[in-house]
């Protein structure tokens, strides 16, 4: 008999060797689901992407693609041809490629000179579609070649346009307005029109605040507006039947209501499908018959499955219960009795998982996280407190491993960013997980302005960024030490985006901490308002003015305004290439806690947007953060 081998820590090798899986995509006939694996690739910067397959009853995954850069899969409306992309040199943008389905070797399709997005089949299957900005012409080439490359900011800004080129042969051809910018499409059944979700300015912040849905015409090549009352949308979803459209989010009156709802293509009629929804609806799939949707919920730290439908708006009803409850990706199958989603939880990493719609016991079809059964993880509970103004605050609580009780443990605050963003019951190896296997309490909080506890929670933070929110997560932290868990004597704080600017902001608030790692943060939001790419709206709609006209609404929520009273060591880390939260914000708090006589650090990661991408830089900003944490706490 084999002996059994005892769970020991991950290391932070192991945890990025795990791979990552996405897109996952049914087969029209319902016999095959591909997906995208990413894995470490040895000696690269960063994952390999492929395409693999597995059936929905379980048999042995298996590769479909070999490139080392795949994605995008789309299978034809007859089953028989995968469509993805590929990246095959470096200094070319991503090319489509196809797959017959019994196997053999993928063929090029044509040339394209700008990467494609969103890569789909027309409903006839003779053609493909994608968005894309318009390339550069011959004589922009030859004077850029020159070195005559200037550009007016946002002026020379090229929107996405939608394409189509033929799925035998065959050149791109633009088939939407140069004048609109592009987002999301999806094809009607005839496979002439297209619903889109589309902006007259080719900028991310005029998709946050100023969207429109629409349909655009193939004939006329001319896109007519449905509605233009929605803000933060997305996952447009045309009905089966063509009727209807549906896309998730909020509207002009309450931006934060993530909510689902339904759009008739021919009178333009709007129905919200989940009014006073408690969570969010964040995706959604037809039912094939077009009466409704599967939609993805969150609900506080969980995800769920639920049905509504058209004519019983509101009405939601709980299916796939026993899924795993973190939720990433939905497929329906064509008989609407069964979904298909990439799952996870506390203790399972992420897998293709197949469930009934009816309450029953969910199948695992993969494994791809089989190792995570070797390690010895800590216990993550779930803990809830009060806050200031009535509310109640959830967050998550991993233990270390061996953890004992009546004995106070050195606690990690981390948060997350967004600020709509939340913390759910995942894996969480990195790092939370990691963490804990160095001996720190974690706590994760959702603290107002969070997503998944309805539109009044999300908007909670509007006009008291760094008050409401930050005594949330103080709260949190006295209640840890209040039940004999946290030393309160040694506490640490880790944030990143949002999570950063609340960082800095806490040690500007309080010396309660004994170290900090500040990733990416907003830490001067004057300045933050002119530099980020979701400028002007996003500051505007959370601190309800323009910097120019109410600078005290800004400075009064500023780390840099409070710099000088800040005592805790600070580890920053920024991509070098951040346009979301740009790496000058950083430069202020280093030179700040530099001038206040903090002792600091800014690491600079070059080559990285906002967020690390790199696997070595991801191991570097683990190994960096434990080694800050073991100085100082």
């Amino acid at each position: 008999m084999a002996k059994k081998t005892k769970p020991r820590f991950a290391t932070i090798r192991e945890a990025l060797d795990l791979p990552v899986l996405s897109e996952l995509r049914l087969s029209p006939e319902g016999e095959l689901l591909a997906f995208v694996r990413a894995v470490r690739r040895p000696g690269e910067k960063t994952r390999g992407t492929s395409i693999w397959s597995v059936t929905p009853y379980g048999a042995k995954t298996r590769p479909l693609t070999q490139g080392v850069e795949d994605g995008q899969p789309q299978w034809s409306p007859d089953g028989q041809t995968l469509a993805f992309t590929r990246k095959v040199d470096r200094d070319r943008p991503p090319q489509v490629f196809l797959l017959p389905r019994e196997g053999g070797e993928p063929s090029r399709l044509g040339e394209l000179e700008t990467a494609p997005e969103s890569l789909r089949y027309t409903p006839d299957g003779k053609r493909l579609s994608f968005l894309a900005p318009q390339p550069d012409d011959a004589k922009t080439k030859r004077r850029k070649e020159k070195g005559e490359d200037a550009r007016r900011f946002v002026l020379d800004d090229r929107p996405k346009r939608l394409w189509m080129m033929s799925a035998d042969a065959g050149k791109p051809k633009a088939v939407s307005p140069e004048s609109v910018a592009v987002w999301e499409y999806a094809w009607l059944p005839d496979g002439r029109k297209a619903a889109v979700l589309f902006t007259d300015e080719p900028r991310v912040d005029s998709l946050m605040m100023r969207p429109k849905l629409g349909v655009l015409d193939l004939g006329s090549s001319e896109v007519t507006t449905l509605s233009d009352q929605f803000r933060w949308i997305g996952q447009l979803r045309v009905s089966p039947d063509g009727r209807q459209v549906t896309v998730l989010g909020g509207t002009r009156d309450n931006a934060f209501a993530t909510e689902a709802w339904a759009v008739d293509l021919s009178q333009g009629l709007v129905v919200r499908l989940t009014p006073e929804i408690v969570g969010a609806a964040v995706t959604a799939e037809w039912l094939p018959d077009s009466s409704g949707l599967v939609l993805m919920v969150a609900e506080g730290t969980t995800t769920v499955l639920c049905t509504v439908r058209l004519d019983s708006p509101g009405k939601l009803q709980r299916v796939a219960t026993g899924l795993p409850v973190a939720l990433d990706g939905l497929q329906v199958s064509r008989d609407g009795q069964t979904v298909f989603a990439l799952a996870q939880s506390l203790d399972q990493g992420q897998e293709v998982w197949r469930s009934s719609l009816e309450p029953t016991t969910a199948t695992r079809l993969t494994q791809e996280s089989a190792s995570v059964s070797k390690f010895r993880l800590g216990r993550t509970q779930l803990v809830r407190w009060p806050s200031e103004g009535g509310l109640e605050i959830e967050g998550l609580v991993t233990l270390p491993p061996g953890y004992r009780h009546g004995q106070r443990y050195p606690t990690v605050l981390m948060i997350h960013g967004g600020p709509h963003g939340r913390f759910r019951q995942d894996l969480g190896l990195i790092p939370r997980q990691l963490l804990a296997a160095e001996g720190y309490v974690v706590l994760a909080p959702n603290p107002r302005g969070s997503q998944g506890y309805g539109a009044a929670f999300g908007g909670a933070n509007v006009q008291d960024w760094g008050d409401g929110d930050f005594k949330d997560l103080m709260a949190g932290v006295d209640l840890l030490i209040g039940s004999g868990i946290a030393d309160p004597e040694r506490l640490a704080v880790y944030g990143a985006s949002y999570g950063g600017y609340l960082t800095s902001w806490s040690i500007t608030q309080t010396n309660r901490f004994k170290a900090a790692i500040c990733g990416c943060g907003l830490t001067d939001l004057f300045s933050f308002h002119g530099q980020t790419d979701i400028t002007p709206s996003f500051l505007e709609l959370y601190l309800g003015a323009a910097p120019y006209d109410e600078p005290e609404a800004y400075r009064s929520r500023s780390a840099m305004t409070f710099v000088t009273k800040a005592t805790t060591p600070t580890l920053i880390w920024h991509g070098e290439q951040d346009v979301r939260v740009p790496i000058a914000q950083s430069y202020e708090l280093y030179w700040g806690l530099r001038h206040a006589g903090v002792e600091t650090e800014l690491v600079i990661y070059p080559r990285e947007g906002h967020g690390l991408g790199e696997v070595p830089h991801q191991q570097d900003l683990f190994e960096r953060t434990v080694q800050w944490l073991k100085a100082h706490v």
